[in-house]
C-alpha cells in the first residue's frame, strides 16, 4: 500500500459499510432522447466536483480500510440495452478499485440511470445532493451551455464532526444496532451471482409499494390531522405488518431506524460535509400503545422526540464500536428501515422526462455476525408519491410480495382507498 496515496482510515462508522462491500444505488427511470454525450461529460464533472467518488478502499491486513486517493482511473460508465428495471445489469463493483459508478439500462426510448456510491463514503442525503448536481450537469451539457463545477474537499467521518461539536458518548454498555446497514435475509443457500452482476454479489431483486399521488396526500393530511409525522404513520404500518407476518405480538418487535443528524446538532452540518452523518433510534411498542395504526405512530414519533431532545440518537455513532464488539440483538422481531424522506426534486431537462426515482443495495454475505438477520425498508417520497422498497433475495420474493400487499392494504385503509384484491 503506498501511504503517499491515503486520504485516512475509515472511522468505525464508515468501516461497517466496508466489511459488506456495500454500495448503494440511486436510481432514476428516463424517457425520452438520453443523450450519452452529455450524460459522460456531467458523470465526469461530479468527479471533479466530488473528488471522494474517484477514491478506493484498500484493507490494511490488520482487519480495516484505508481511504485510497484516486490514481489516474475514472469510475466508470456501464451501459447496456435490456430491461431498465435491472437496474444493475452489466455493471461490476469493486470497492479496491472504485467507490463510484454509473449504470445505464437502456430499452429504446425508456431507461434507467442509477448512480452508484459506497456507503463507506456518503448516505442518502449526501448521495441527493451529488445525484442533484449529475443532472444540472447533464441538462447544462445537453444544452452546450459550459459546466461551472464547485470542488467539494473530502468530507468527514461523523465521529470527527459530532467531536467538534461536543458530543460526548453516553455512559451506557451498548446503543441499538445501526439500522441504516442493508440486511439479506439468510436462505439455505443463495445462488451465485450471474455473469451481469459483479462477482461475489447476490441477485438483488425489489419489492415494492409505490402510492398514488391522492393517496400520499392523503396519507400527509391524516399526519397533520393526528399531529404525527409521515415517518411515524409509515412505521406504523410496517409494525404492524411485520406483526401479522411473522405472528408476532408488537410486544415482541423492535424497530430500528437511522436518523440524519445534520439538523439536529449546532452547528449543523452540511449535505456533503461528512459521510455517514447518521444517528439510530429503536421502539418497542409498549401494551399501552394498542394495535392500532395511530397509537403505533405516535408511540413511533414521541420515542424519537424523547431520544433526540436527551442526545441520545446524537451520540449514537459514538456506540458502533460497543454495538460491533456485541453482535446484533438478541430479538426475535428485529424490523430495520432507513427513512430517505421526500428527495429533492431533480431539474427538468428538455429532451428527457424524468419519471420515477428508485433504490437498489447490492452487499457480499455477511461473515462477522454484525449484520441483523433482517431485510430493510427503504422509505421515499419522489414527486408526491410514497414508495417504499423491499430489497431481498428471489427466493423470498413470494414472502415479500405479501409483505407489501399488506402494507399498502393498511395504508389505504388509513386514508379510505379500497385496495385491489
Amino acid at each position: 500500500m503506498s501511504t503517499a496515496s491515503v486520504i485516512r482510515p475509515l472511522a468505525p462508522s464508515e468501516q461497517m459499510f466496508a466489511f459488506g462491500e456495500v454500495f448503494v444505488g440511486y436510481s432514476v427511470r428516463v424517457s425520452g432522447r438520453l443523450d450519452l454525450s452529455a450524460l459522460s461529460t456531467a458523470f465526469d464533472a461530479v468527479v471533479r466536483a466530488y473528488p471522494i467518488l474517484g477514491a478506493r478502499l484498500e484493507a490494511t491486513g490488520t482487519g480495516g480500510h484505508v481511504l485510497v486517493a484516486a490514481s489516474g482511473a475514472e469510475p466508470e460508465i456501464s451501459v447496456v440495452d435490456g430491461d431498465p428495471e435491472q437496474l444493475l445489469a452489466g455493471a461490476k463493483f469493486d470497492q479496491s478499485v472504485a467507490v463510484g459508478a454509473l449504470c445505464v439500462v437502456r430499452d429504446d426510448d425508456t431507461a434507467s440511470v442509477t448512480l452508484v456510491i459506497h456507503h463507506s463514503v456518503a448516505d442518502a442525503y449526501h448521495s441527493f445532493a451529488i445525484l442533484g448536481d449529475l443532472w444540472s450537469f447533464y441538462r447544462a451539457a445537453a444544452e452546450g451551455r459550459p459546466l461551472e463545477v464547485e470542488v467539494h474537499p473530502y468530507p468527514e467521518p461523523v465521529e470527527a464532526l459530532l467531536a467538534a461539536r461536543g458530543v460526548e458518548k453516553f455512559p451506557i454498555p451498548a446503543a441499538p444496532a445501526p439500522a441504516s446497514q442493508p440486511a439479506v435475509t439468510p436462505t439455505p443457500s443463495a445462488p451465485s451471482a450471474p455473469d451481469d452482476i459483479a462477482p461475489g454479489y447476490p441477485m438483488p431483486q425489489t419489492t415494492r409499494c409505490r402510492l398514488s399521488a391522492e393517496a400520499t396526500a392523503r396519507l400527509v393530511d391524516l399526519a397533520h390531522r393526528e399531529q404525527v409525522t409521515m415517518h411515524g404513520l409509515v412505521s406504523a404500518a410496517i409494525l404492524l405488518m411485520e406483526a401479522e407476518i411473522r405472528a408476532l405480538p408488537l410486544t415482541e418487535l423492535m424497530y430500528l431506524y437511522s436518523v440524519d443528524l445534520r439538523t439536529r446538532v449546532s452547528p449543523p452540518i452540511g449535505l456533503t460535509d461528512g459521510t455517514d452523518v447518521l444517528g439510530f433510534a429503536n421502539y418497542m411498542p409498549g401494551a399501552d400503545a394498542g394495535a392500532t395504526l395511530i397509537g403505533l405512530a405516535h408511540g413511533v414519533c414521541d420515542t424519537l422526540q424523547a431520544a433526540v431532545a436527551s442526545g441520545f440518537v446524537q451520540q449514537t455513532p459514538l456506540q458502533i464500536p460497543d454495538v460491533a464488539a456485541a453482535g446484533p440483538p438478541r430479538i426475535p422481531g428485529i424490523v430495520i428501515a432507513t427513512n430517505w424522506g421526500r428527495v429533492p426534486q431533480l431539474p427538468a431537462q428538455r429532451d428527457v422526462r424524468i419519471d420515477d426515482f428508485r433504490s437498489i443495495f447490492i452487499a457480499k454475505p455477511d461473515r462477522t455476525g454484525r449484520r441483523p438477520a433482517a431485510n430493510t425498508c427503504i422509505i421515499s417520497t419522489y414527486d408526491d408519491r410514497l414508495s417504499i422498497e423491499i430489497h431481498h433475495q428471489p427466493q423470498t420474493a413470494a414472502q415479500e410480495q405479501r409483505r407489501i400487499e399488506l402494507l399498502t392494504t393498511t395504508l389505504h385503509t388509513a386514508i379510505g382507498i379500497d385496495s385491489p384484491q
